[in-house]
């Protein structure tokens, strides 16, 4: 399974597997989309119980938006969806591909630690 890895070129987030690059957008309008530098995912107690989960004594875990973007890779499925979207500017004022990015990488930050996830 392909693998794209997230690049950050003159402040422009792309996601890469070889020479096959889709530009996601500016990284500030893929940080704004989120909502902000950090998100924050707060688990109830039996999700706090995974291994790996490391979060505060109220079950919260905060994510650096900016470091995580720039680092998590993705899938070719999400990659090929992603192409749907063009790069023209929707009604908030950001790229319709930047919006989509973020609404996904939500998505995935939100599925952690979930059972059905």
């Amino acid at each position: 399974m392909k693998r794209y890895e997230p690049e950050c070129v003159d402040g422009t987030l792309v996601l890469v597997d070889g020479d096959d690059r889709v530009e996601v957008g500016a990284v500030d309008d893929v940080v704004a989309a989120i909502g902000g530098e950090t998100y924050t995912i707060e688990y109830d107690q039996r999700q706090r119980t995974q291994p790996w989960l490391e979060t505060d004594d109220d079950g919260v875990l905060e994510i650096d938006v900016r470091e995580t973007v720039t680092t998590l890779p993705h899938t070719e499925e999400t990659v090929s969806e992603l192409r749907e979207y063009g790069t023209g500017t929707e009604r908030y004022g950001l790229p319709r591909r930047t919006v989509e990015f973020a609404d996904r990488f939500v998505d995935i930050l939100e599925r952690q630690g979930r059972e059905d996830a």
